[in-house]
């Protein structure tokens, strides 16, 4: 993946951050889970473009 795609992945992760804050303060405890699921799947592409960065 072109690290061209980094500052797009970094900012999805953002959203999902503040998608996060805002179903846990509704008590939505199933939207968090989902949202953090989605943010640990978009660290691991962070990770994997930093890898190959680096090589």
């Amino acid at each position: 993946m072109p690290s061209e795609y980094a500052p797009r992945i970094r900012a999805r992760l953002a959203t999902e951050q503040v998608l996060i804050g805002d179903a846990r303060s509704r008590g939505w405890d199933r939207e968090v889970e989902r949202h953090e699921a989605t943010c640990r799947r978009l660290q691991h592409l962070l990770d994997d473009l930093d890898d190959g960065e680096t090589r």
